[in-house]
């Protein structure tokens, strides 16, 4: 039997999406239906009505075999299945984990890229500099009296 066949999960942190619950469930009925319908076919096909007018015991054990093996094919398609949305999960997963490591990588790289623009003004520019400084030092002075003039 396969690992992906077993009843037991294994513990993850991360919860499956709604998404992929609905797209397994509307592609294994999908999947029912075809190998139903493409075996129910082959059974009742003209080997089938051949074996019923001249072998009919025989008739009972080709529907098992071909029940059989609706089974067992259906089995392992609905095993590629999962494992196909279980690896789509994991690259889903891995591209947002780089998306994140890019974002913050872009973050650091601005705040840098800000961080040195005002030390290198302020370095050339000392006076407009201390100037910049006082202005934001009373701003939160003046944003209060603004409100205070606005609220009676």
């Amino acid at each position: 039997m396969s690992v992906m066949t077993t009843n037991e999960t294994p513990a993850s942190t991360v919860a499956e999406p709604e998404v992929f619950r609905r797209t397994r469930n509307r592609f294994n009925q999908w999947l029912q239906a075809e190998f139903d319908r493409h075996y129910h076919t082959m059974r009742d096909g003209g080997y089938r009505s051949f074996l019923k007018k001249n072998h009919p015991t025989e008739l009972l054990r080709y529907d098992e075999a071909c029940e059989a093996l609706r089974r067992e094919e259906f089995a392992r398609f609905a095993e590629l299945q999962t494992l196909g949305l279980y690896l789509h999960l994991q690259v889903q997963q891995k591209e947002a984990q780089f998306r994140r490591r890019r974002n913050r990588l872009l973050l650091g790289m601005t705040l840098t890229g800000v961080v040195t623009s005002v030390l290198l003004y302020g370095h050339f520019h000392p006076e407009l500099f201390l100037l910049i400084g006082q202005e934001l030092a009373m701003l939160p002075g003046r944003i209060l009296g603004f409100v205070g003039r606005l609220v009676p």
